[in-house]
């Protein structure tokens, strides 16, 4: 007898007459090689409770599936489809492989997706997802297989969005608690709705839609104007269950209202509806900036920008500027210089078209500042200065703010003036008592100009008042910029307190959320680290700043500091497996005017050519990353690492020229302004030279420039000195006692992971010791 397979579809619709043939079948013929499969919705359990279980049956539910194999399927459907892409097909169809197939099919049908070569190929956006033709007529006809207070109850809840607790559902829909709860657990058995049992989630207890596929079919069953009531009775839940009106879950009050304004957008109390939509929105954004979220704020400012402007009024307008200018601020808090730039330029361009000229100028302000975060020099002080023209007339404190502005980008182009006029306007804006909060930027300003006048107490005179300043008055942001900058000055002569500093500075980046000072922060932190000797560390917080803050893969130029060490570092050890990819944000530092930035990414590349033996390429980038001295100060970090770097090169190449001419340069420099580094790697030099001309007084140079290396406590820079001593030992037969400085070298080689200096510091005991 051959086998018989009788397949059931959709049993939750069959008549009472079918399932109970199937249960006799199933009974009596148990002895017969008959299989039968019965597919079915949870309905078929209302029906027929325990249908599926007793002797001979099995029941098996079919869960979701998992994401490996949605993007197996997807990739057998169509190979190839970008990560992002796939992640949002995915996300629509929810485990469910009809939902996924069938936005595949939308797709095609929208040529999104064509035929290449015998397979389908994505050549088009993926874009905003809709619910297929074919899968909103399946869903449909689910919804209206349901009883009228059922579906209406699922309309109701398609409103209150994806996730929503049961007492929400009764305030909007006003029915009684006991109904209420009665449909959801209707619709939990249907497997319309699922709850949140997760015991550790905020959203336990909550109730959610089973596919969002199902809530947008519910929702577009609602007429326009239900709509609206609905969302208007959401959003005024919301804003009575929440304290001080709602400003936790402000964002999803604006959301309601203005989807209760585009359900009917031309009825009589639109205008009202808009003016709520705005507040909510303007609410959302500050609340995202305390938050620590300045991207969504940015986003959020832009939006409330967008619909003041909407009414055309002269006085939406200007609100509409305002609401500009707070946008770009935020976006460039989240290193979004582009959405920054555009913010800042609509807001000009408002404020002119409406006669103020002097708020034009102060957004003009603001298009210079992003100008100069971009590296772009040129074009942002021809915007400062156009803006300073109209500004310097009648000073207020707009104009301190630009002043302010143009100050620091002098500072940063390397003008002579920048410290005379950083200095004018910590003036003008305690005679104007500008307030705490623009005085710490002031106070900033001039000890940065100080700073890159190498005048270094000064600038952390500054700098720590300023923090202080701050800290008293709670500006965590102004704390932590004078933070990273006082960290940056004290770097050249206490190490260690920069380290306290640039911890405290990239806590208070992390705080709020900040992604543009917040990579200097992070670099500044381990420009430390490396100098006191604390690589592990330092390799732990570039990993972080890598993993978790995200800046690996950022392309922006305010990451390339942190993509600077990250390239650093492994340079440093030695590590050259690790520099086969020129990390993202280096790209943007490359192309940009700032000599900060130029230096920076210049000894990274001479830390690499250095790295991969390639010393005469070495030599020309370390020498050009110096060309930046004047500029940024002979005690930037840079310069720190990249003197020492190139007067090592020269000595290794047998370069005397270059090493001259590099001992001219610190020569050129009043002693003061020479940190104890380079004080002691001048000595070091000197006593290489000493060596190589067999002068008698190359023995006590070396000591002193032993003894000069020992007080700064540079392990690394200590180390390559101490085999610079052996080296001169040996060569006078002295073994022993180059023995043990090879020892102590290595051991700080080993500690630090500094692989050059270990084998160098092994090659000297296999050539002369043996």
């Amino acid at each position: 007898v051959s086998p018989v397979i009788l397949l059931i579809e959709d049993a939750q619709h069959a008549d009472p007459a079918l399932l109970d043939f199937l249960d006799h079948l199933v009974d009596w013929a148990r002895t017969s090689p008959i299989y039968v499969l019965v597919l079915a919705r949870s309905e078929l359990d209302g029906q027929r409770p325990g249908w599926a279980s007793g002797r001979n049956r099995t029941a098996l539910t079919l869960d979701p599936l998992d994401p490996r194999s949605m993007e197996t399927l997807l990739d057998a459907l169509v190979p190839g489809m970008p990560a992002s892409a796939v992640a949002a097909i995915a996300a629509q169809a929810q485990g469910n492989p009809l939902f996924a197939v069938e936005t595949v099919r939308s797709l095609i049908d929208r040529d999104a997706v064509v035929p290449m070569d015998g397979v389908y190929r994505l050549v088009g956006d993926v874009g905003q997802l809709s619910v297929p033709d074919s899968l909103h007529a399946l869903l449909a006809a689910r919804l209206d297989a349901l009883d009228p207070e059922l579906r209406s109850l699922v309309a109701d809840a398609a409103v209150l969005g994806s996730s929503f607790p049961a007492e929400a559902l009764a305030a909007v829909t006003g029915r009684d608690a006991a109904g209420i709860a009665a449909g959801l657990a209707e619709l939990l058995r249907r497997e319309v709705f699922e709850i949140s049992a997760d015991p550790l989630s905020p959203q336990r207890g909550a109730y959610h839609f089973s596919q969002s596929l199902l809530r947008q079919v519910a929702y577009e069953t609602l007429a326009r104007r239900d709509r609206k009531a609905r969302h208007l009775a959401v959003a005024a839940h919301l804003r009575a269950t929440f304290a001080n009106d709602g400003e936790e879950v402000s964002e999803v009050v604006a959301r309601h209202y203005l989807d209760a304004l585009a359900a009917v957008p031309d009825d009589s109390d639109a205008a009202d509806i808009r003016a709520q939509a705005i507040a909510a929105l303007v609410r959302a954004a500050e609340r995202a900036e305390r938050s620590g979220a300045p991207a969504r704020a940015g986003e959020t400012f832009a939006e409330a920008a967008e619909l003041t402007a909407q009414s055309g009024a002269a006085a939406d307008s200007l609100e509409a500027a305002a609401s500009w200018e707070r946008a770009a601020d935020a976006a460039a808090a989240g290193a979004d210089f582009d959405a920054a730039f555009a913010h800042a330029q609509r807001a000009r361009e408002m404020y002119a078209a409406n006669g103020q000229t002097r708020a034009a100028a102060r957004a003009q302000v603001a298009v210079a500042r992003v100008l100069r975060r971009l590296g772009r020099h040129t074009e942002a002080r021809q915007s400062i200065n156009e803006a300073m023209d109209v500004l310097r007339a009648d000073p207020d404190h707009e104009t301190v703010i630009g002043m302010a502005e143009l100050a620091t980008l002098e500072t940063f182009a390397g003008s002579p003036d920048s410290y005379q006029l950083a200095s004018e306007t910590l003036v003008l804006g305690q005679a104007l008592d500008v307030g705490p909060r623009q005085l710490v930027e002031l106070f900033i300003n001039r000890g940065l100009a100080a700073g890159f006048s190498d005048r270094l107490a000064e600038s952390a005179a500054d700098l720590e008042y300023a923090a202080r300043l701050a800290v008293r008055t709670g500006n965590t942001l102004g704390a932590s910029r004078a933070s990273l900058n006082l960290a940056s000055i004290l770097l050249a002569h206490d190490p260690e307190a920069a380290v306290v500093a640039a911890r405290a500075a990239t806590e208070g980046g992390r705080q709020l959320g900040e992604r543009f000072y917040l990579p200097t922060s992070i670099a500044n932190l381990v420009a430390g680290l490396l100098f006191v000797g604390d690589w592990a560390e330092a390799g732990d917080v570039l990993q972080h700043a890598v993993e978790v803050d995200g800046f690996g893969q950022d392309a922006s130029l305010s990451s390339g500091y942190v993509a600077t060490y990250a390239a650093m570092l492994p340079a440093l050890r030695g590590d050259v497996a690790a520099l086969s990819v020129d990390p993202p944000g280096l790209a943007a530092m490359r192309a940009s005017e700032d000599p900060q930035d130029l230096a920076a990414v210049t000894v990274v590349d001479a830390l690499v050519s250095a790295a991969h033996g390639r010393r005469a390429e070495a030599l020309r980038h370390a020498r050009t990353a110096l060309t930046h001295a004047p500029t940024l100060g002979i005690a930037t970090e840079f310069v720190l690492f990249g003197w020492p770097l190139a007067v090592r090169l020269a000595h290794e190449l047998g370069d005397e020229a270059a090493t001259s001419e590099l001992l001219a340069l610190l020569d050129g420099y009043p002693v003061g302004h020479l940190p104890p580094l380079l004080r002691a790697e001048r000595k070091l030099a000197r006593a290489r030279l000493l060596s190589a001309a067999g002068d008698s007084a190359a023995g006590v140079a070396m000591e002193e420039a032993i003894a000069a290396s020992r007080a700064v406590a540079s392990p690394y820079h200590l180390a390559l000195a101490l085999l610079d001593q052996a080296d001169q030992l040996l060569a006078q037969g002295l073994t022993s006692a180059a023995v043990i400085l090879r020892d102590e070298a290595r051991a700080i080689g080993e500690r630090l992971g500094a692989r050059p200096v270990v084998d160098r510091a092994d090659a000297t005991a296999g050539a002369r010791v043996g």
